[in-house]
């Protein structure tokens, strides 16, 4: 079996990822059927490993049976390869979920991933350090011989429709400066947090159908992921 190792990444925290790594996760596995194993990088809060551990605490034996969770582990800079390692060839996805800056444990981290998405929302000063964050990314490991990142991609996190004429001039932008983006985006929404947040359930299969909702970002993170 070909494993993809992917993670969403930020150089900062607040921006989203771990929400957007775990919701992709869900999915993946829930919805799609995937085979999905997600590290938890982010030393040493491990959020998404706790939030599952509180999630289990609700259920017994017999439920959780029936759920068939995909696995999430905690990881550190020295264990990383090696829990890699015992995944690779056996299942789908392994998403990493790093620290929100450019430490060790990050740079480490980043030396196994595949596939790199960067979200950013429209606010000046992020938008240029997320430039910077891509750059740093594709002169240190992408064009790397000996790399193991096949792509760095952007897209917009946060995205709000009466701001689409700005967003439309960063896509332009960037495209300009050779920077890939997205077609899909990650619309502003709390109920991403509030609801969908979850390492036991997918989205609802009737929600987030519409050409600008986050079920798009899902698929063209697969077929990115897949190329």
């Amino acid at each position: 079996m070909e494993t993809k190792i992917i993670s969403i990444v930020g150089e900062k925290g607040g921006i989203g990822k771990t929400t957007l790594n775990l919701i992709l996760a869900s999915n993946l596995h829930y919805a799609k059927g995937k085979k999905v194993v997600l590290l938890d990088g982010d030393n040493p809060q491990y959020s998404i490993y706790k939030k599952r551990q509180r999630e289990l605490s609700f259920l017994d034996a017999s439920e959780i049976k029936e759920l068939e969770p995909y696995t999430i582990e905690r990881v550190t800079v020295g264990s990383i390869q090696d829990t890699i390692m015992k995944y690779y060839s056996l299942i789908d996805y392994i998403i990493l979920d790093l620290p929100g800056s450019l430490n060790v444990e990050m740079v480490k981290g980043l030396l196994y991933v595949e596939h790199i998405f960067i979200p950013f929302s429209h606010d000046e000063l992020e938008i240029d350090s997320t430039s910077n964050f891509y750059f740093t990314l594709k002169n240190n490991f992408l064009d790397n011989n000996e790399r193991v990142l096949k792509s760095v991609n952007l897209f917009f996190n946060k995205f709000k429709l009466v701001r689409k004429n700005k967003f439309s001039l960063l896509r332009q932008q960037f495209e300009k400066a050779g920077i890939p983006i997205m077609q899909s985006v990650v619309k502003d929404r709390t109920i991403y947090k509030e609801q969908y947040r979850n390492t036991l359930y997918p989205i609802p299969e009737n929600k987030e159908e519409g050409d600008m909702d986050i079920k798009k970002f899902f698929e063209e993170v697969e077929q990115l992921s897949n190329l």
